[in-house]
C-alpha cells in the first residue's frame, strides 16, 4: 500500500475511534456572552511556565508585549516606537521606546524595565535558557526614560530578530527563574491577564479594559489542556472547542465538518535526520550525500503532511527570499545514491543488506513517541534507506532519552526556532564552535558538523552591512551544505489548524511562524487585534 493512502487510512480511522474520556474544561458558552467575546482553544500540552525570560514566541506572548514583534510582513515594531537603529558598523542598537504603557498590575512602562529584562537573561544566576542567544550582547543601557541603547561585543546583523523578549515589569524581575512569580503571575504590558489557572485542565485569559493598543474585542479566551490528537479532534466535531492545532492528515480530515475550516500558516520550522559524525558509518561526506538523494522528500510531503509543506535540502528556506539558494538541492536519485555507496565501499550483500569490512549498515533512528509527524517521517526515511540496503532501527523515545542520547544517536529533529533571519536559523545549528556535546544544549549542532568554510561564511554573514552581500553568503552557505551535508533536511512545514467562526473577525492574517507552535499561533496570533 502507498504510504500516502496508508497514513490516510490511519488518520481516519483514528480520529472516528477517539473515546478516551476528556479532561474537564470549564463551561464557556458563547451565547452566555456578547457574540464573539468568548474563544474556546484546545492546546496539546499544559504550559510549563508564563515566565517571558523562559520562552519566546509562545503563549506569554498574550501576557507580554516586546520590543519587536513577528507581524504579517515580518519583525515589525511594538513596544519600540520603530524598528532599531544601528550604528554604522551595526555593533551598537538603540530603541525608542512608546510612552503612556502600562503593566497590568498599572505601574507605568519604562526603559528601566527593558533594562532590567535583558540585564536578568545576562546573569547567570537567573538560569534562563535563552543566555546563549545574547553571547554578544555586553551592556544595556537607559540613556534617558523612553531610549535604550544596547552595546555587543561584534557587529551583528541580526540582533533586532533578538528584541522579542517579553518585557515584563522590572520589581518582579531578579532571582532565578526557578524561584520567578512570573512562573504562575504574569506581569506585562500584553493584552491579556491570566484569570484562572486549573492545573492539568485550562487557564483562562481575560481582556485588559485598559491595554494601551485598545481593549481586546475577544475579552476571554479559555484554554483546555488536551494532549491526544483524537480526544482533540473529537472535541472539536462535539463542538466543545473552537479551534486547536492538529496534524495535517488529521486537521484535512475535520475540514468542512461541523463549520470546521483548516487553516496553515507558514513556517520556518523544518524537520531532518541528525547524522551524528561520532558514528564512523556517517564520517564520509559521500555517505551523507547518498543517504539525501536517497530520500523521497516530494513523498513524505504528501502522505505525512497531505500536501502542507515544501520539501528542503539545508536548513535555510524560501521564506528567507533572497538569501535563500533555490539551486541548493537535493533530488530524489536512488540510482545515484546506491552508486555512491558502492564508491565508499558499502557493498550490498546477498541478503540486500550493505555491509563494509564486515560492518552493517545498521543504525537506530530515535523521534519522540507522542510526535505523529516526526515518527512518520522516520518510518517513510527507514522505507527509503531499506530501499539502498540500509537497516534503520526505530526507537520511540521521550525528551530526556532524546538529550542523553542525541550525541551518538540519529535523531528526527525540529529546526527552526528564530526562523526570522538566516543567521537564528543556522549559526548554532551549523557552527563548530557548537558541535562538542553540551548536555544542557544538546540540539545546538546535533551532527557534530565540524566545516572550517563554513564557520568561514557564518561568521562574515553576522557582520556583514551590506544586505545584498550578506545574502550572497547565505547563498553560498547553502551550495557548501549540499557538496557536504550535515543531515538530511527533509520539509520545511506549513502548521496546520482547524477552527471554526473565524468569518465573523478581520483581520485574519497569515505570518511565518517558528518551530514553536500550537494556539498562541495559528489564526489566533493576533487575537488581541480582532474586531
Amino acid at each position: 500500500m502507498r504510504i500516502s493512502m496508508w497514513l490516510t487510512t490511519v488518520a481516519t480511522a483514528a480520529v472516528l475511534s477517539a473515546c478516551q474520556a476528556p479532561a474537564s474544561v470549564p463551561s464557556v458558552s458563547v451565547g452566555s456572552a456578547q457574540a464573539g467575546a468568548i474563544l474556546r482553544l484546545a492546546e496539546t500540552n499544559e504550559y510549563e511556565t508564563l515566565n517571558p525570560l523562559e520562552y519566546t514566541f509562545s503563549i506569554t506572548s498574550k501576557f507580554y508585549d516586546s520590543l519587536v514583534t513577528v507581524g504579517a510582513d515580518g519583525l515589525e515594531p511594538e513596544l519600540a516606537t520603530q524598528l532599531p537603529i544601528a550604528n554604522d558598523d551595526l555593533s551598537q542598537w538603540t530603541v525608542h521606546l512608546q510612552e503612556g504603557v502600562t503593566f497590568s498590575d498599572g505601574s507605568a512602562f519604562d526603559a528601566d524595565d527593558v533594562v532590567a529584562t535583558y540585564q536578568a537573561v545576562l546573569d547567570p544566576a537567573t538560569a534562563s535558557p535563552l543566555r546563549g542567544n545574547y553571547g554578544l550582547l555586553t551592556s544595556v543601557e537607559a540613556t534617558d526614560p523612553f531610549t535604550v541603547v544596547f552595546t555587543l561585543s561584534a557587529p551583528y546583523a541580526a540582533f533586532p530578530v533578538l528584541l522579542t523578549l517579553g518585557i515584563p515589569a522590572s520589581e518582579k524581575v531578579g532571582g532565578s527563574i526557578l524561584d520567578s512569580t512570573l512562573t504562575r503571575q504574569p506581569d506585562g504590558t500584553g493584552p491579556y491577564t491570566l484569570a484562572d489557572w486549573q492545573q492539568g485542565s485550562s487557564i483562562t485569559l481575560q481582556a485588559r479594559d485598559d491595554y494601551w493598543r485598545g481593549k481586546p474585542a475577544v475579552e476571554t479566551i479559555v484554554i483546555g489542556f488536551v494532549s491526544d490528537e483524537n480526544v482533540r479532534a473529537q472535541r472539536l466535531l462535539s463542538g466543545d472547542f473552537d479551534g486547536a492545532q492538529l496534524s495535517p492528515l488529521v486537521a484535512s480530515q475535520l475540514d468542512g465538518q461541523q463549520g470546521l475550516e483548516i487553516f496553515t500558516n507558514p513556517s520556518g520550522d523544518y524537520r531532518g535526520i541528525t547524522l551524528p559524525q561520532s558514528l564512523p558509518i556517517f564520517a564520509d561526506p559521500q555517505v551523507r550525500i547518498a543517504l539525501n538523494l536517497g530520500t523521497d522528500r516530494q513523498a513524505m510531503i504528501a502522505g505525512i503532511l497531505a500536501g502542507h509543506g515544501q520539501p528542503t535540502s539545508t536548513p535555510i528556506t524560501a521564506s528567507f527570499g533572497d538569501a535563500f539558494n533555490p539551486d541548493a538541492t537535493f533530488g530524489y536519485d536512488p540510482e545515484r545514491a546506491a552508486a555512491l555507496l558502492d564508491a565508499a565501499g558499502w557493498t550490498l550483500g546477498s541478503d540486500g543488506m550493505r555491509t563494509k569490512d564486515g560492518v552493517p549498515f545498521s543504525f537506530e533512528l530515535m523521534y519522540f513517541a507522542e510526535d505523529t509527524v516526526r515518527r512518520d517521517a522516520a518510518q517513510a526515511f527507514a522505507s527509503d534507506a531499506a530501499k539502498l540496503g540500509i537497516e534503520v532501527r526505530l526507537l520511540a523515545v521521550d525528551r530526556a532519552q532524546a538529550r542523553q542520547k542525541i550525541a551518538t544517536t540519529a535523531f528526527v529533529f525540529g529546526g527552526g526556532d528564530v526562523p526570522y533571519d538566516p543567521d537564528t536559523q543556522v549559526f548554532s545549528a551549523l557552527h563548530s564552535s557548537f558541535a562538542d556535546y553540551d548536555p544542557n544544549d544538546p540540539y545546538s549542532n546535533p551532527s557534530q558538523y565540524r566545516n572550517p568554510a563554513v564557520d568561514e561564511l557564518l561568521d562574515k554573514a553576522r557582520g556583514e552591512v551590506d544586505t545584498a552581500l550578506r545574502d550572497a553568503d547565505y547563498r553560498e552557505l547553502q551550495s557548501l551544505l549540499i557538496a557536504n551535508p550535515p543531515t538530511v533536511s527533509l520539509f520545511v512545514l506549513d502548521h496546520s489548524y482547524v477552527a471554526r467562526g473565524l468569518d465573523r473577525y478581520s483581520p485574519i492574517e497569515h505570518v511565518v511562524e517558528p518551530h514553536e507552535h500550537g494556539v498562541a499561533w495559528g489564526p489566533w496570533w493576533n487575537v488581541a487585534s480582532w474586531r
